[in-house]
């Protein structure tokens, strides 16, 4: 095909979507527009800066022809007050749009959702928008997200959240409860999200409730999510012991970016959960970075690199936690991490113990419940600061465990499976450490199970040798029209 013949199909295609534009720039002009909007028109809210306004993007596009809503210049129409954006249909697109300045939002007014009342969106999707500094001081007590994630196949890409400091999560993932659900049924419908490439700064909050993201409640726990969160850029996280709560199953969290964050990724509910190729550097000056915490059965934790952690002498920090349960568990309690595989994870100059086993929240007063068939394979674990560390410890000796084939330097451990090894024996490039993992076949065969389910197959060298090129930094993620 000639390219002149190719620019005149591209044009032909371009004149036959009949795409309506519509100019905007207040509320009345919007809700004008939007019930003459058909799938593949777009509407264009005119720059400029607006305060308490309330957004309700409703309509049907087609995968094809979305409609789509969006700033005339991309940073250029900032909301403030009491101002949301919320989103309900099929096929909406929201593009460009900046929420920052004072907040007046009312306790558990989200400032994006993706539902109008009672009313959900469907494979929509929120992108280059901004959310800075919109949100109450704690004192306030006032709970709200930045993002309210409900529905099905919605997509957060490209978006950039920084500076919330009340409670509430700044993205959340909920699952719909139908009338007379019950609480730990298995029926809400599963929510195939997608969250890529965004990009979560600044966030403090003294209590429980400050995570960056959180996928599910203690509630809906057992709804099988089908969310895929990755090549997302974290940092800056204080207080909160958990930069990402899962709180149900058949997630998966790959080749995100964690920089400086007090917490860690936590599989805090939920089963059958994959967090793999992600990037960890807790060197933050606070020494309160933690790292991967295994909680619940059947969750699979492999090929992450963790380095420079800080709060690994604390309560649940170490870089790698597997946690014990407690009997008789509540929904919002914890159960043990029954058949965990940890494999193929490197972990560099870090404090405390490395991999810890047998964990427990002993606060509830309940007897714990020892984590069973715990599988610790390929793990690497390099210390070149001097200090002496323990690769692993066992905390409760009634877990049950295999380890093989997992290397250490410059500690020591009683464990066999442990192998002790010297810094010559690795490979340094470009600052970061490669071990020599022997590849267990039934290893990776058990991981392309468990991955099965998400029509996922990896090679061996995908799940056994960590990706340097995956590692996505400031540049790759949040707006385009945001300096980093």
């Amino acid at each position: 095909m000639t390219t002149k013949l190719f620019i005149f199909i591209l044009l032909l295609l371009c004149l036959q979507a009949h795409a309506t534009v519509f100019l905007v720039s207040n509320l009345n002009e919007f809700e004008t527009a939007l019930p003459k909007s058909k799938a593949g028109d777009v509407i264009v809210w005119k720059d400029g800066n607006y305060e308490d306004l309330k957004i309700n993007f409703k309509g049907n596009g087609t995968a094809e022809k979305p409609i789509v809503l969006k700033a005339q210049t991309a940073g250029k129409v900032s909301f403030s007050g009491n101002s949301q954006l919320l989103l309900s249909g099929n096929y909406l697109q929201v593009e460009g749009f900046l929420f920052e300045g004072k907040c007046t939002l009312a306790d558990k007014e989200h400032v994006i959702s993706f539902a109008i009342g009672g009313e959900e969106a469907h494979h929509s999707k929120i992108s280059n928008c901004a959310i800075i500094n919109y949100t109450h001081a704690e004192s306030t007590g006032k709970t709200n997200y930045y993002v309210n994630l409900v529905g099905t196949y919605n997509e957060v890409q490209h978006c950039y959240f920084s500076g919330k400091t009340n409670k509430g999560p700044t993205l959340v993932i909920e699952y719909k409860q139908e009338k007379g659900y019950g609480s730990g049924s298995d029926v809400a419908p599963s929510a195939h999200h997608h969250i890529d490439h965004n990009y979560f700064g600044y966030r403090t909050f003294s209590e429980n409730g400050g995570e960056q993201i959180r996928v599910g409640t203690s509630t809906t726990s057992f709804s099988h999510g089908f969310n895929i969160i990755e090549y997302n850029y974290f940092e800056d996280e204080r207080i909160e012991a958990e930069v990402v709560s899962n709180k149900s199953w058949d997630n998966i969290y790959r080749f995100n970016t964690f920089i400086g964050n007090d917490g860690g990724v936590v599989i805090r509910h939920g089963q059958k959960c994959f967090v793999y190729g992600n990037y960890i550097n807790g060197k933050a000056g606070r020494k309160e970075s933690a790292g991967l915490r295994v909680i619940n059965p059947n969750n699979t934790f492999f090929n992450n690199y963790v380095e420079n952690l800080e709060g690994g002498d604390k309560d649940l920090k170490a870089p790698i936690t597997v946690m014990s349960g407690l009997e008789n568990s509540a929904l919002n309690e914890y159960y043990p991490a029954d058949n965990a595989i940890v494999a193929y994870n490197t972990i560099v100059n870090s404090v405390g113990a490395t991999i810890k086993i047998g964990v427990g929240n002993k606060n509830k007063g309940k007897p714990l419940v020892a984590p069973k068939n715990v599988l610790l394979v390929g793990n690497t674990v390099v210390n070149t600061v001097g200090k002496h560390i323990e690769p692993i410890v066992i905390e409760d000796p009634t877990s049950t465990y295999t380890l093989t084939d997992n290397f250490y330097t410059n500690g020591a451990t009683s464990e066999k499976g442990f192998l002790q090894i010297k810094i010559k024996d690795l490979v340094l490039k470009d600052g970061f450490y490669f071990g020599k993992q022997l590849a267990e076949k039934s290893v990776i065969d058990a991981i392309n199970q468990r991955l099965l389910v998400h029509h996922i197959k990896l090679s061996e060298k995908e799940i056994i040798a960590f990706d340097v090129s995956k590692i996505v930094g400031k540049k790759d993620v949040g707006v385009n029209w945001i300096k980093k």
